[in-house]
């Protein structure tokens, strides 16, 4: 991570290579997923961790509808509906993203705590592998963006050595 300013121009440029690596968590990570009850078009999901059941029951309802989900007891829920078609794409359900959290937070940490109050005018970058703001209370100048490049350059550079 390397940061810039100057004291004589309102710029600010912060830039950082990032390094997530965290997967996205499916259903079938934390549960077991099997047909329901014999006779009956249902998907019996069997929780072994009960931290994500809030954002489970979110993306059930939204896929499947309120009026289809069951959850008689905190560890089970039942889905109604094909299980022949649906038991694999529900194990494969993205139910949290951890490396979107960690994003969105750096992000919020940058824009409205690390950049300098009233520099309103800024240009971001965000990839999967680095971040690059620039900012400045005036109009952001080519060179000052050219910088930030410069800057997020050797940073590579830096990592590869």
């Amino acid at each position: 991570m390397k940061v810039f300013v100057d004291p004589r121009e309102p710029v600010f440029i912060f830039a950082a290579l990032l390094r997530l690596s965290m997967p996205s968590i499916r259903l079938k990570d934390f549960a077991k997923i099997e047909m329901g009850a014999l006779g009956k078009d249902e998907v019996k999901i069997e929780l072994q961790r009960e931290a994500y059941t809030v954002k489970l029951l979110n993306k059930l309802w939204e896929r499947y509808g309120k009026e289809n989900i069951e959850q008689p007891d905190k560890k089970i829920i039942v889905v109604k509906t094909d299980p022949l078609k649906e038991m694999d794409a529900m194990g494969e359900l993205v139910i949290d993203e951890p490396q979107q959290e960690v994003l969105d937070r750096l992000i919020d940490a940058i824009a409205l705590r690390i950049i300098p109050e009233g520099f309103r005018v800024r240009k971001h970058e965000l990839t999967g592998s680095y971040v690059l703001f620039v900012a400045s209370e005036d109009t952001l100048k080519p060179e000052w963006l050219a910088k930030g490049k410069e800057i997020l350059a050797s940073l590579r550079e830096a990592e590869h050595a």
